[in-house]
């Protein structure tokens, strides 16, 4: 046999079996769902290319970027349970971060129906990795996981999870396992397991990684080092913003301005350096996709539970960092990229509708082909015209978003904040910032007297009409189950 023909039953004899192997359209897909922790949008190599990203960068280029992306809330127990229900806090009840020694209950979601819950009746393989905090007691199994990778703070206490590397605790569907490295790297090469692991049915992996969220510390010191000389002029130490620090400031004490900088400089060093390692797990991941033909039937969802303030308006954290707790931009933006099959995502998009993080419970039950019905009732909207490419207009006026007793719309120009007040009743408070520019929450403005204020201040109350329920709702968080010792309204 001549090699010309050699060949071409080589071809052949690939072209036929490769038809089995390869998923079709018309196959389930896959869900792979990347969460970070902390994470602002500013800190993405997508918006400053000092920031090492190129795995993420990857995705962005060949899939799509939310450039107005936003958590519901700004601070992670709510904004979890927001991505987990697609309903917003005055809906599900969580409006702070959950501490199981603190906690007035147990089973803050057992009344909700989570996107996890719903694609395992669809018939996936459900696995979660790393950072639940939906819920207290985090060690124990959540029976809609196949695989549930968790943490268990029973005998180091809550700092056990945010320990970048070192001994960690973890709680395999509910048995104790302990593990010693570089705890990003355990989590990834179990969601890897996990995906080769599933066989024919489809999978979501939902890999919920720690960084770069505090301590600023304990990240490869070859990642740090690297930040070190630069990571100060990303982010510089800015003074405060129009709301007063919750902590004690650096400054009233006895650190000079030289040491001040100093710690900065380390801790943006640290957190970005975190970042970069969040970043080297999206590569194993998505080669570990890639080697087993699952990319032309996987979407990738890329975010964060909230962002956060790394030096922007003088602070460390995101909505509790100040008082009254704030909705300020650095606190709510988030990154977002979703890539996905060529047939149903459009490369290279840069989208600048507003979408938040509840938008991912309807977007992913859409392309799972989960049929709600009736039984949907959050504000979440399926992003999948914008993942086409389609042009759609009106797709939403305004974000809004809430913190206890605190809620916001903005424009994206003008931004109101309410704080409602405990007694008298249904009474409140307003801000007023004019948005469009770094730190232009710095200062507050008049309220304007203007149509558009008037009709941003009843939009606010409809929305909220729409989506709060009478014992979850965010106007009377007094009186709701308590969720930690030091509740940012209180």
């Amino acid at each position: 046999m001549n090699k010309s023909k050699i060949i071409g039953r080589a071809l052949g004899i690939w072209l036929f079996f490769g038809s089995f192997v390869k998923p079709s359209a018309e196959s389930p897909p896959n869900f792979l769902v990347i969460m970070t922790d902390d994470q602002g949008k500013w800190a993405l190599g997508q918006y400053d290319p000092r920031i090492r990203t190129p795995n993420i960068d990857y995705l962005a280029e060949n899939g799509v970027r939310f450039d107005e992306a936003i958590a519901p809330v700004p601070v992670c127990s709510p904004a979890r349970a927001s991505f987990f229900t697609g309903k917003t806090p005055s809906q599900h009840g969580v409006h702070d971060f959950l501490s199981t020694s603190d906690s007035s209950q147990n089973n803050w979601l057992e009344d909700e129906k989570l996107i996890s819950e719903e694609l395992s009746e669809k018939g996936y393989t459900v696995g979660l990795f790393g950072k639940w905090h939906s819920d207290t007691r985090e060690w124990i199994h959540r029976e809609e996981f196949d695989e549930f990778l968790t943490y268990d703070e029973r005998e180091i206490g809550w700092i056990n999870q945010y320990l970048h590397s070192g001994t960690v605790h973890f709680s395999r569907n509910g048995v104790p396992e302990k593990y010693t490295g570089v705890q990003a790297r355990f989590l990834t090469e179990n969601a890897i397991n996990f995906i080769a692991g599933s066989g024919e049915k489809p999978f979501a992996a939902f890999v919920m990684f720690t960084q770069p969220h505090f301590p600023f510390a304990a990240l490869p010191e070859r990642l740090v080092e690297s930040y070190r000389s630069i990571g100060a002029e990303i982010v510089q130490l800015e003074s405060e913003g129009s709301l007063q620090s919750r902590q004690d400031r650096v400054q009233d004490s006895q650190v000079s301005a030289h040491q001040l900088e100093l710690m900065h400089a380390e801790n943006i060093a640290q957190y970005l350096a975190a970042v970069t390692l969040v970043d080297e797990q999206v590569g194993q991941l998505f080669d570990a996709l890639e080697s087993r033909d699952l990319l032309g039937n996987t979407y990738i969802i890329f975010t964060s539970d909230h962002g956060h303030m790394t030096g922007q308006y003088g602070l460390y954290g995101k909505g509790n960092a100040t008082r009254p707790q704030n909705l300020y931009q650095e606190s709510i933006n988030i990154p977002l990229v979703i890539f996905g099959p060529e047939h149903q995502v459009k490369k290279a998009q840069i989208r600048q509708e507003f979408v938040n993080l509840y938008d991912l419970f309807p977007t992913i039950a859409e392309l799972a082909q989960i049929e709600f019905g009736t039984k949907y009732i959050g504000p979440g909207k399926s992003l999948t015209p914008l993942l086409n490419g389609n042009q759609v207009r009106g797709f939403r006026r305004y974000q809004f978003a809430e913190y206890g007793n605190a809620r916001m719309i903005h424009n994206g120009d003008l931004k109101l904040v309410r704080y409602y007040k405990q007694k008298p009743e249904n009474s409140y408070e307003e801000i007023w910032y004019q948005l469009g520019r770094k730190g232009s929450e710095r200062a507050t403005i008049e309220a304007p007297e203007n149509e558009v204020s008037l009709e941003m201040s009843s939009a606010l109350e409809r929305f909220f009409s729409l989506y709060e329920t009478k014992e979850h709702t965010g106007r009377k968080i007094w009186s709701l189950p308590k969720h930690n010792g030091a509740e940012a309204w209180r």
